[in-house]
């Protein structure tokens, strides 16, 4: 059914880095389908930084959950035409009722799938996470190219980016090295590599002459004096706010976690990555380009969320099986197919 092109149009994302992260690309699959809209993007308070500054949005609106009501008011207010809600929790599909925009978009999971004007089920064929969130635009008759897939982005400004070059070198990186960023933890026990192993995979890079830059989360101290006491020439970065992560990530010539926010905002930076899988699904998670190495063990298996934790807890190891021997060729490889960043 043919649409009037909307000229306000609200994204909703309000949580987890990651995601946020990868919706940034459907931002690019709407300014191709409706060049004049205003798009709108609300997000939460953690992960706001993260899309500062994005040069298709228009207003970044941030979400207060301490005024659940009055942000409700205010979202109905904007009289958007379309709301996108690519979250699809319950908190979110309220939100998207109570903007009353014509077009509704969401999930079909739950009761709340009444909220939405189209509804799509996330059960269907395995693709690229920002491709399947765009196929939401098709509910309302968006026609997505095929050929062209929209990629995430995140956008530094030069200042930023010259911050993290200080910061890294505060940390003890070298000016000129092969620096190779590493997290060694995700917000999963059940995806997390073993401590051990990076600390194997990170001293083999050291001994190579690469600079290998340990990324902190909070509650990774023990982690990282395992790390160290395998590898006493890493560096270790401080804990450090969302966009100086960015900012120092941007400077390295590959990144290597298991599947992880910041894998994500790697791909966003244009930083190729190394990237251990267990109960998730590389096909959903990486953008099957050539700058993504995809690593997986027998035990891997594409686990739901809700079960994860409990398996892990019984002793089920999706890791298993991902040797340091693996990352480290792989890391290699990327490091001589893909050009560092200048540093400045």
């Amino acid at each position: 059914m043919a649409r009037r092109p909307p000229q306000r149009v609200l994204l909703i994302q309000l949580r987890r880095l990651g995601d946020v992260v990868l919706s940034t690309a459907v931002l690019e699959d709407l300014r191709r389908a409706f060049p004049d809209a205003q798009l709108d993007y609300l997000v939460g308070q953690e992960a706001a930084p993260l899309i500062a500054g994005h040069p298709l949005i228009h207003e970044r609106i941030v979400f207060d959950p301490s005024r659940t009501v009055a942000m409700w008011r205010e979202i109905r207010a904007r009289r958007y035409d379309w709301v996108v809600d690519l979250q699809g929790s319950l908190r979110t599909a309220l939100l998207t009722r109570a903007s009353g925009a014509p077009v509704r978009l969401g999930w079909r999971i739950g009761a709340w799938r009444m909220f939405y004007t189209g509804a799509r089920s996330r059960v269907g064929r395995k693709e690229y996470v920002p491709r399947q969130r765009a196929r939401l635009l098709e509910q309302a008759g968006v026609h997505l190219d095929e050929t062209v897939q929209a990629m995430p982005h995140i956008y530094l400004s030069e200042d930023e980016l010259l911050r993290g070059e200080r910061d890294a070198r505060s940390a003890g990186a070298v000016p000129d090295g092969r620096r190779v960023g590493m997290l060694l933890s995700t917000r999963e026990p059940a995806k997390d590599w073993s401590a051990d192993k990076f600390g194997a995979a990170a001293s083999a890079l050291v001994r190579d002459g690469v600079s290998v830059l340990i990324f902190q989360s909070p509650g990774d101290a023990s982690l990282v004096a395992r790390v160290r006491a395998q590898a006493p020439g890493v560096v270790v970065l401080p804990v450090m706010d969302v966009r100086r992560v960015a900012g120092v990530l941007a400077r390295c010539c590959v990144f290597v976690s298991g599947d992880t926010g910041p894998a994500h905002m790697a791909d966003a930076l244009g930083v190729p990555r190394v990237t251990m899988f267990g109960p998730t699904s590389p096909v959903a998670w990486t953008t099957g380009q050539p700058t993504t190495a995809a690593l997986l063990g027998p035990n891997a298996r594409i686990v739901p969320l809700a079960d994860r934790a409990k398996r892990h807890a019984a002793g089920e190891d999706f890791m298993a099986g991902i040797e340091p021997e693996q990352v480290v060729a792989a890391t290699l490889r990327l490091l001589h197919d893909s050009p560092c960043p200048r540093i400045g």
